[in-house]
């Protein structure tokens, strides 16, 4: 039997639904943990974010992150909403990334971190088998892992805040950074770990790009985060965030990029879904010298 139309019911729902549509829009929570400080990753996500034009409330967690790996599991258990990072096949197969390089591809432009005291050393060094007598320290579970090996290059797996007390300590390591992270890490760190320098005169080169990384049903902060590069990317005004950045002017201005020996590397590992990003998106080639690599 047909219900019949009630009035009162009608009238209640149809209050009701007015009422809901009327209430804010919830601000969407975008859990990060992330300590460091003078950090670029964290203030671009917060340009992009902004500019996407979403309600969003950051929520800084108090999760302890020494590994990629563990920013990784972290995301994947729902305990934070985002993370940056190199990105790589496994990364894309987990997570949902977001096609755009953070630092226009500037992270393959990589200076090392040293003793000074092994400064001499690495004079010395001007071919990529030259290189191949020291020994990298890299993060585990880093990107930069599988590139070194797969270009020869002798490397050993630490925890990344203990590879900046070893190399003070006098460990003969070198430690592979990237031309914008370099310099405000150290900074960060001088004032108590003083043997630290970055390696004058060599800057290693490699195809790689930092994404920001989702979880695969967040669906909602991707599209946001996409959304603010687009627009910012639209108007210009991500260029002109990015070169102004104060460690960003700072890093070109001390890098002397120009004057360094670039050792090119071949990065086989690159995901082919990440392989038709548009130029825009990536810096320009400079004019450098390359190396002869053999």
């Amino acid at each position: 039997m047909p219900e019949r139309h009630n009035p009162i019911r009608a009238l209640w729902s149809s209050g009701l639904l007015l009422m809901f549509l009327s209430l804010p829009s919830l601000a969407l929570d975008v859990r990060v943990s992330d300590s460091r400080e003078h950090n670029f990753y964290m203030d671009a996500l917060v340009w992009v974010l902004d500019k996407s034009g979403i309600d969003y409330q950051l929520i800084h967690t108090d999760h302890p992150v020494s590994t990629q790996r563990r920013k990784v599991n972290l995301l994947l258990n729902n305990e934070i909403d985002v993370i940056y990072a190199g990105t790589t096949n496994d990364l894309e197969s987990r997570l949902l990334p977001v096609r755009v390089p953070v630092t226009r591809g500037y992270i393959g432009n990589r200076l090392l971190l040293i003793n000074k005291q092994f400064q001499p050393d690495y004079d010395q060094v001007t071919t990529l088998n030259q290189l191949k007598q020291h020994t990298a320290a890299l993060g585990f579970g880093w990107p930069e892992v599988e590139i070194f090996r797969a270009a020869g290059l002798n490397l050993n797996e630490r925890i990344y805040d203990e590879i900046f007390v070893t190399l003070n300590e006098g460990s003969r390591y070198y430690f592979s950074r990237g031309l914008l992270e370099i310099y405000p890490e150290l900074m960060g760190k001088r004032k108590w770990l003083k043997n630290l320098s970055v390696e004058n005169h060599l800057m290693l080169k490699y195809k790689s790009a930092v994404f920001f990384f989702v979880h695969p049903n967040n669906k909602a902060l991707q599209t946001a985060i996409a959304e603010g590069f687009r627009k910012s990317y639209e108007d210009d005004s991500y260029l002109e965030f990015f070169y102004n950045h104060p460690h960003i002017k700072a890093s070109f201005a001390k890098a002397d990029r120009r004057q360094r020996t670039v050792l090119s590397i071949n990065n086989p590992f690159f995901p082919q879904a990440s392989e038709n990003i548009p130029d825009k998106y990536w810096h320009t080639n400079e004019s450098v010298v390359n190396a002869q690599t053999q």
